[in-house]
C-alpha cells in the first residue's frame, strides 16, 4: 500500500493511504460520515484529505464560511468582525522578502508571468481573500492607499495538491464511469429498483452544506495558496485564472455572474455560497436533486440511461452545451454512481473558469448511524476538463439530511432581478427609472473578460491565444 504524508497546518502529520477503504482525519469525522466500506473499489471510496485540518490563509471577515472554532490563531478589531492574515496597511509579514512587483502593484500582470507561481506574487492570499480585500464580504482589507496597502495572507499555510486531485487512475470521465459499471456487474448488478426496493429514505430535505459542521473542502478557496490552484489548470486557464484574481485584488472591477442575473454555471454546486437547502426525489428511473440561492439548480439523474457518443461529447439531448449538463446513473446497491457531460463552460468566481469539455463522476453514499438510520448523503466528485486541467480533480462534501419532505419549508424558486448592469465596463447599481447606454455582451464569449479587456487592460500585452488555433482537444 503506497503513503503519502505532509505536515497539516498545525504541525501535525496527515496522510493519504490510497486503495484503502479507510480515512485518517486530523480532527475526526463529523457526525454521520461514512470512512469505511465493505466494498472494495477502484474507482469510488478513497480516504479524504479534508480541509477542516487545515487552517485559513488570509484575513477573515464578517460573512466568512469558517466556523469560529476553524479560523485559528486571530486577532478582533474594530467592528468586532476578525483578521486573520499575518500583515495589514502596506506592511510586510516579519520574514518575508517582499517581490518588488506583486499583483496589488503591477500594471500589467501578463508580463509577470513569470511570477505568478510565487506565493508572495499574491501577497500569500487565497483566491477567497484576494476578491474580499476590497470589501465583497462586508470589510475592507485594501488598507489606506489601496490597491498597494492590500493585506498579507499566511506564507506558512496551504493544503497539499494532492488532496485537490483526483486519486484514481483515470483520464476520462468514460472510462471512470465503465469501471464502476463493471464492478456492479461483478455484484450481480447494476441495481434495478423497484418502488418497493428504491431506498426512499433518501427522498427529503438535506442541509445547506455550507452549515454542515466540519463540511468545508479545498474548493470554497480559503485554505489554498494560489499557485496550487494553478498547477491544476493548463496555461490559458492559468491566465484567465489569474486575469479574475487581478482584478479583484487591483482593480477592484469583479465581474460575479450572479451580479447580472447570469446563469451560475455548473461549478457553483459546490462554492461555500452557491447554494442552500438541497430537495432528494428517488423514484426508479430519475433521480432528482435541487437547490437554490441566486440561480436555481437542478440535477435529474436518468437511472440506466445511456449517452450517445455521436458529437464534441457524449449527451442525451441535442448536441448543445447545457448549464448544468445531462445526467446518467446506476445503482450499485445502495449507492448512486452518476455521469454528467455536455455542459457549458463557465466560471466560478474566485476560483477558476472550466470549459465545454468538463464531465463529472458522482457517487452519493449513504451516511448512516450506529443503528442504521440514514443522517445523510456522502458526495464524492471527480471532475473531468481536458481542456482545462492538467489532471482530474475531486471534491468530497457531505450532505445532511433535516428531514422528510412532509415537514419544513418547500424549496423556493428563485427569480433574479436584475438592478446591477456593466455600464463602461463596471457593476453598475441603478435605480428604477435610470436611463444609461447598455452594451450586450456575447454570453458565450467570457462576458466578463470581455469588459476588462476593453476597460481596463489597455496597453497591456496580452499574448496571443494560440489555443483558438489548437483542434486536437
Amino acid at each position: 500500500m503506497k503513503q503519502e504524508s505532509w505536515k497539516n497546518g498545525r504541525g501535525g502529520a496527515m496522510a493519504i493511504l490510497l486503495g484503502a477503504t479507510v480515512a485518517c482525519s486530523g480532527s475526526g469525522p463529523s457526525t454521520g460520515e461514512r470512512l469505511t466500506s465493505t466494498v472494495k473499489s477502484a474507482g469510488r471510496g478513497a480516504p479524504v484529505v479534508w480541509a477542516r485540518d487545515f487552517e485559513r490563509i488570509g484575513p477573515n471577515m464578517t460573512g466568512n464560511p469558517v466556523r469560529p472554532e476553524n479560523t485559528g490563531t486571530s486577532v478582533l478589531f474594530a467592528g468586532g468582525s476578525i483578521f486573520n492574515g499575518s500583515a495589514r496597511n502596506g506592511t510586510v509579514p516579519e520574514g518575508i522578502e517582499p517581490l518588488s512587483i506583486d499583483i496589488f502593484t503591477s500594471k500589467d500582470f501578463y508580463k509577470d508571468r513569470a511570477l505568478w507561481n510565487d506565493k508572495r506574487y499574491y501577497r500569500c492570499n487565497s483566491p477567497l481573500d484576494l476578491e474580499a480585500q476590497w470589501g465583497a464580504n462586508g470589510i475592507s482589507l485594501i488598507g489606506d492607499n489601496g490597491p498597494a496597502t492590500g493585506a498579507w495572507g499566511h506564507c506558512d499555510r496551504d493544503m497539499p495538491r494532492e488532496a485537490l486531485v483526483s486519486p484514481y487512475p483515470f483520464k476520462t470521465a468514460q472510462e471512470h464511469y465503465q469501471v464502476l459499471l463493471e464492478e456492479a456487474r461483478a455484484r450481480g448488478g447494476p441495481t434495478q429498483h423497484t418502488y418497493a426496493t428504491l431506498p426512499g429514505e433518501w427522498t427529503g430535505r438535506y442541509e445547506f452544506p455550507t452549515k454542515t459542521p466540519g463540511n468545508d473542502h479545498w474548493f470554497w478557496g480559503h485554505k489554498n495558496q494560489i499557485p496550487t490552484i494553478l498547477s491544476l489548470l493548463t496555461p490559458e486557464y492559468q491566465q484567465r485564472a489569474v486575469q479574475e484574481h487581478y482584478h479583484h485584488a487591483n482593480s477592484n472591477i469583479a465581474h460575479w455572474p450572479a451580479q447580472y442575473c447570469w446563469p451560475e454555471g455548473f461549478m457553483r454546486r459546490w462554492h461555500w455560497p452557491g447554494t442552500r437547502e438541497h430537495v432528494v426525489l428517488v423514484t426508479p428511473s430519475l433521480v432528482q436533486i435541487s437547490t437554490f440561492n441566486s440561480d436555481n439548480f437542478v440535477t435529474e439523474i436518468h437511472i440506466g440511461r445511456q449517452f450517445s457518443m455521436e458529437g464534441t461529447v457524449p449527451r442525451l439531448g441535442a448536441d448543445v452545451p447545457r448549464w448544468y449538463g445531462e445526467t446518467i446513473g446506476f445503482w450499485d446497491g445502495d449507492v448512486l454512481v452518476t455521469w454528467t457531460s455536455n455542459i457549458q463552460g463557465w466560471k466560478t468566481h474566485g476560483a477558476f473558469e472550466f470549459s465545454n469539455r468538463m464531465q463529472s463522476i458522482e457517487i452519493y453514499s449513504p451516511n448512516r448511524n450506529s443503528s442504521g438510520g440514514l443522517e445523510g448523503l456522502l458526495h464524492e466528485a471527480i471532475l473531468y476538463d481536458t481542456e482545462a486541467f492538467v489532471e482530474p480533480l475531486r471534491i468530497v462534501r457531505n450532505l445532511r439530511r433535516l428531514s422528510g419532505v412532509e415537514t419544513g419549508d418547500p424549496r423556493p424558486y428563485v427569480e433574479c432581478i436584475q438592478t446591477i448592469f456593466p455600464v463602461g465596463g463596471k457593476a453598475t447599481p441603478l435605480s428604477p427609472g435610470a436611463t444609461f447606454t447598455y452594451e450586450v455582451p456575447d454570453m458565450y464569449g467570457r462576458p466578463w473578460a470581455q469588459m476588462w479587456e476593453r476597460y481596463y487592460e489597455r496597453g497591456m500585452e496580452k499574448p496571443v491565444d494560440n489555443t483558438l488555433f489548437d483542434f486536437s482537444r
